[in-house]
């Protein structure tokens, strides 16, 4: 007589059926896993990504009071600044020669040309003449031994890239033109940070400048969309409290995520 354990025989029916319904949810869990790291991203997660904006901060006039905490706002901030010098500022005095050699060592800030005299100041009677507009530059491109070929009209917002033309006025247009056919490329600007001509201090708030950039890169109405040149005078910033508003600009804007800081020469094309 064979004795059969009809317990046993339950038992063991049941451990495999266990065992395949566990493998089953393994491979579900494996498939599902899989298909979530390699499916492509909805449109939504797409919208919601921000589109990088580049902001090329520069700084016209310098050296002037002020030049020394403009080098050190942008060292202690980390970020890529351009700054248009004028070369008879820097031979005014020692201090003025002071600050230029700080921009030529500090590894964030490329230099560019802004003229030799800044037009004396008079520039409807300087840019009668584009060919002494050309000597004033090359002039102060020897005198101060500039690397770069970035060049900037003193008092005019005129742009000369390759396929790209801009003039504010038609006062200094020609003088723009033969600078470009010489190898410079002419800069203007996107915006303006104002300043008090009297006390140098800035006339918008950072709030205000936070906003503007914003506006004007959304509703693409920069030179080149999605980059913003910043124009700002070295003189804004002579005193302590007005180079905590450069920090704190830059901090604004680096802390959105939506912006990168960069020298002119990495402007497009």
């Amino acid at each position: 007589m064979i004795f059969r354990c009809p317990f046993l025989k339950f038992t063991s029916l049941s451990f495999i059926i266990a065992e395949l319904i566990i493998l089953c949810a393994l491979c579900l869990f494996t498939d599902k896993h899989a298909y979530a790291q390699n499916k492509p991203p909805s449109e939504d997660s797409l919208a919601a990504k921000k589109p990088v904006n580049h902001i090329y901060l520069t700084f016209d006039d310098g050296p002037l009071e002020g030049s020394d905490e403009v080098s050190d706002a942008v060292q202690t901030e980390n970020i890529e600044v351009t700054i248009f010098v004028v070369g008879s500022n820097v031979l005014k005095n020692q201090r003025l020669q002071d600050y230029y050699h700080l921009y030529e060592h500090n590894p964030y800030i490329e230099i560019g040309n802004h003229g030799y005299s800044h037009a004396h100041d008079a520039y409807r009677k300087f840019y009668e003449n584009p060919e002494q507009v050309l000597l004033d530059f090359l002039k102060n491109q020897m005198v101060l031994h500039l690397k770069t070929r970035l060049a900037r009209l003193p008092g005019r917002n005129m742009w000369r890239l390759a396929g790209r033309i801009k003039n504010d006025v038609t006062s200094g247009a020609s003088s723009a033109d033969l600078l470009f056919k010489h190898g410079y490329r002419v800069f203007g600007w996107d915006l303006e940070w104002q300043h008090d001509s009297k006390t140098g201090a800035p006339i918008q708030t950072v709030e205000d400048m936070v906003e503007l950039i914003g506006k004007l890169l959304a509703e693409k109405k920069t030179v080149t969309e999605n980059h913003l040149v910043l124009l700002c005078h070295d003189e804004m910033f002579r005193k302590q409290w007005q180079e905590t508003e450069l920090k704190e600009l830059i901090e604004r804007l680096r802390a959105t995520g939506e912006f990168s800081f960069h020298y002119l020469s990495e402007y497009p094309q």
